[in-house]
């Protein structure tokens, strides 16, 4: 992760929440949240399927009466009693007050069985064109012009009207909303001769309720509403003979559209719509979404129960992970620090007898053993060790060492053996690079200067079998190098390398800069390697190595342990010999030195980098 810490680096704790919420309590609250969606879905399905199947039956309900009193106008053309009426005199020569008086008794018959039957029927009104009228019903006034009007444009079809109002007449007084069925009845033998007309009146509130009866839910609603939006019927009187106020359900419903959700003084609302087949009527029923969720509303409350106790059932066991296995696993990793930092107080509580609880009990126990065993062998030990060390430093002072040789090597000079005084001054020169007042780091030049010292002392004993050539390229003279890296090379070449002496055992070391690195090659011209370059390399960089090359071994790890990865001593392809090379920074301070180690990732804890 570049912006945060990467998962595999989160403490123990923070894992095991994260892990335990995934795996307990998202998935009971996801799964609860989709059973309550889910049911939420399906119940709202449910009330949109009986709103339709309850359309359904409202508008078989609705075409029954008016296929009912349409056939009622179409049994007056074909009945001779009402043909009769339409046509006998009235008055005057040829009238028969008796016949007329008979017809009128049996259209009267006729007409009060459907009204007593049908309480939807509020009147009818019979007129003949020979000036015969019947009125059968409650008295009632108003202007029908416009529909006798159309009725007569028709010829003879079926007009039904829009909502109308008409006044009661007589001592008590009232409206009603009417909706009526208007039609010309023509000469059944002659169809463009009119012999009078009939209309059917309709009491919309009776009818409203007739068509709803049994199937309109106390929450919903219905409107029978035509194309253009005018409501031919619904619960609400007021609205009837209106335009429907609301243009979203207009519009939805003249789009062709079966089902819509609409917004109405802040409330949603569903809306089913059944077209009424054969007409431009429509019949929309709705209901407020308030009250699908409150038919919801026991299920809601048990989805709410569940989630509340998976989700509680989720925190107890997240709780009892923590205390029973994380809180004293971190106990645990605290006092393994402490016991780092050399505090061998360093205690755990043990909670139990699991495995958890004796982990613990056995931390404490070995805390115990090892404060046991530094207290009486190691420290008595490291006290001996001291002692020892004291005695010899204290007889292998530097400057009593270096002073007796010094005195050896002048002493050689006044006795004329020259080359006895040289000798004693390279040993000399070796004695003060190898201790150099105890630093681990000295300049590269000190250590080309102890080599060629070492070389110098190798020569005296092997004369002109051996020749070699140290080579520093300029500007390199004060980087630092861990001391004592190249002797051990020079040292191989000459026991192993170099098993049968000749004129021409040659060692050439040379060291120079290349990049921010100094590289620092040892060559010789003996036998080489026993194996190839590749395995030699395995086994001297390889540290659980026991075998053969364990200086080289140990010079390689001293300079990865300072330096890091990056450095080090690898065998290099020849024709020729053995090639070594060293790989080290360029570094000519301390402060260099430790921001170069700290860059590479090398840990001073664990390494011999310190040079001081």
């Amino acid at each position: 992760m570049k912006n945060g810490v990467s998962f595999r680096h989160w403490s123990l704790r923070w894992k095991s929440i994260l892990i335990l919420l995934s795996l307990i309590l998202i998935p009971a609250l996801t799964i609860s949240l989709l059973v309550y969606y889910q049911s939420n879905s399906i119940l709202e399905k449910q009330v949109i399927e009986r709103n339709e199947q309850n359309l359904r039956h409202i508008e078989s309900s609705l075409l029954g009466v008016m296929e009912e009193v349409e056939e009622l106008s179409s049994y007056i053309i074909y009945s001779q009693e009402f043909r009769q009426y339409f046509t006998l005199p009235v008055e005057g020569a040829g009238s028969h007050p008796e016949e007329m008086q008979r017809l009128r008794d049996h259209i009267r018959g006729f007409f009060t069985f459907h009204l007593n039957n049908k309480p939807y029927f509020h009147s009818a009104q019979i007129e003949g064109m020979n000036g015969s009228q019947l009125h059968l019903g409650e008295r009632i006034s108003g202007d029908e012009t416009k529909w006798e009007e159309a009725a007569r444009g028709e010829l003879g079809r079926v007009v039904w009207t829009d909502p109308y109002v008409l006044t009661r007449s007589g001592w008590e007084t009232g409206e009603y909303t009417i909706v009526s069925l208007f039609r010309i009845i023509n000469n059944l033998y002659d169809i463009t001769e009119p012999i009078g007309n009939v209309r059917i009146r309709l009491d919309e509130r009776e009818l409203f309720s007739h068509i709803t009866s049994g199937y309109l839910h106390p929450n919903d609603d219905m409107i029978l509403m035509q194309e253009e939006g005018l409501v031919l019927s619904h619960r609400n009187a007021d609205l009837v003979g209106n335009r429907f106020t609301n243009q979203d359900v207009v519009q939805n419903v003249q789009d062709g559209a079966t089902l819509f959700q609409y917004e109405e003084d802040g409330d949603v609302y569903y809306a089913v719509v059944r077209y009424v087949t054969g007409t431009d009527l429509s019949l929309i029923s709705t209901v407020k979404e308030e009250f699908i969720l409150n038919e919801f509303q026991g299920m809601r409350q048990t989805m709410h129960i569940i989630m509340l106790v998976a989700g509680g059932i989720g925190l107890v066991a997240i709780v009892g992970f923590m205390l029973t296995i994380i809180k004293p696993i971190t106990e645990l990793t605290k006092e393994t620090k402490r016991l780092e930092e050399g505090d061998f107080a360093a205690r755990v509580k043990v909670r139990s007898r699991d495995e958890i609880g004796q982990l613990g009990s056995r931390f404490n126990n070995a805390v115990s053993q090892i404060q046991r065993l530094i207290e009486t062998k190691y420290k008595l030990e490291i006290q001996n060790k001291e002692s020892e060390l004291k005695a010899l430093q204290s007889q292998m002072n530097p400057h009593f060492l270096y002073n007796t040789l010094d005195m050896i090597r002048w002493t050689a000079r006044l006795e004329n053996a020259f080359e006895t005084g040289k000798s004693i001054e390279h040993l000399s020169k070796l004695f003060r690079i190898s201790l150099s007042q105890g630093k681990l780091c000295i300049p590269l030049k000190d250590e080309l200067a102890y080599v060629q010292s070492y070389l110098d002392l190798q020569k005296r004993r092997l004369g002109n079998q051996l020749t070699f050539s140290v080579l520093m390229e300029a500007g390199i003279e004060q980087s630092l190098t861990l001391k004592l890296i190249l002797q051990p090379l020079v040292e191989n070449s000459l026991r192993h390398g170099f098993t049968e002496l000749k004129q021409t055992n040659t060692i050439t070391i040379r060291a120079y800069r290349e990049g921010a690195y100094v590289v620092i090659d040892v060559l010789d011209n003996g036998v080489g390697f026993h194996m190839d370059v590749d395995t030699f390399n395995h086994v001297v960089q390889d540290p659980d190595r026991r075998e053969r090359g364990f200086a080289l071994r140990n010079t390689h790890q001293r300079l990865i342990k300072t330096f890091g990865f990056t450095c080090g001593l690898m065998a290099m392809e020849t024709d020729e010999g053995a090639h070594i090379r060293i790989r080290m920074p360029f570094i000519e301070s301390e402060a260099e030195k430790k921001r170069f180690v700290h860059e590479e990732g090398v840990s001073y804890e664990h390494t011999d980098a310190n040079c001081r």
